[in-house]
């Protein structure tokens, strides 16, 4: 649930879990911390090595070179829908490695729990959880509730200029994606039907990116806001373009946390 600015405050250790869309800087201020005394968790990371390390080995046939610097091999895992000859995977197997991954992601997030205890047995005082862009897709409420009680959750709300340019970078380099499961079988046989195809080993993988990111991101916003209503707090993106330390971010965060609970009655 929400935390007034007297109850964040009074936490000692803090775990702050950073939510919001590809590119809108969870992974910029989670590194800065990290380089400032802070237990930086990358739940990227995690994915893709303790929870998909041996299923990327065995699946793409070589070893796991997932870091944190280099998340490629990861993107490489998930791939993308379409023609094999353009590099894309048959639906059945694009399917089972989207299932695959939503357990790796669910799995790094449940962990969260142990690597705050674990974080503070090492002497760190406060834990930043850097959370995939696909968090928003987590169809378990008592996953999430998981994460608010240990954490707090902070939307970082990106800009009408930053939405532009994500929808922009995503036509100009299409990438693999985790699809919203709800949405992904409807959004197939929309493309299928308007491209005029018989099936999904005809789609030409990039093009159905380009086409179908801008649902997805539509598709998503409305999630984080939800998220952030019921158990965290909604900032804007600009509000943390001048953070260069710890303080500058704790600031940032208790400006924009109420000061009492709101009625509910």
């Amino acid at each position: 649930m929400p935390i007034t600015v007297s109850d964040f405050n009074d936490i000692e250790h803090k775990v702050i879990t950073l939510m919001g869309m590809s590119g809108v800087g969870k992974t910029y201020l989670s590194c800065l911390l990290g380089q400032q005394g802070w237990k930086h968790y990358s739940c990227d990371y995690e994915i893709g090595t303790q929870f998909l390390g041996e299923e990327i080995s065995q699946t793409l046939g070589e070893d796991n070179r997932v870091t944190t610097e280099d998340l490629s091999q990861l993107s490489e895992y998930v791939s993308r829908l379409g023609a094999e000859e353009q590099g894309g995977l048959s639906y059945d197997e694009f399917k089972r490695r989207q299932q695959v991954y939503y357990n790796a992601e669910c799995a790094s997030l449940k962990a969260l729990k142990d690597i705050v205890r674990n974080a503070h047995d090492e002497g760190f005082t406060h834990v930043i959880n850097d959370s995939t862009g696909s968090l928003c897709e987590i169809d378990d409420e008592t996953l999430i509730e998981s994460i608010d009680e240990n954490s707090l959750i902070v939307y970082i709300k990106a800009s009408e200029k930053e939405e532009h340019a994500v929808l922009r970078r995503a036509q100009e380099y299409p990438k693999p994606l985790f699809f919203s499961p709800e949405k992904f079988d409807g959004w197939v046989t929309s493309y299928l039907d308007e491209k005029g195809l018989g099936s999904s080993d005809q789609i030409e993988p990039d093009d159905f990116s380009r086409w179908v990111f801008p649902k997805l991101f539509e598709n998503r916003l409305p999630k984080y806001q939800r998220i952030a209503d019921k158990y965290g707090v909604t900032i804007p993106s600009s509000e943390f373009h001048g953070v260069k330390t710890p303080d500058d971010f704790i600031d940032v965060v208790v400006k924009h946390l109420p000061t009492e609970y709101k009625n509910c009655a």
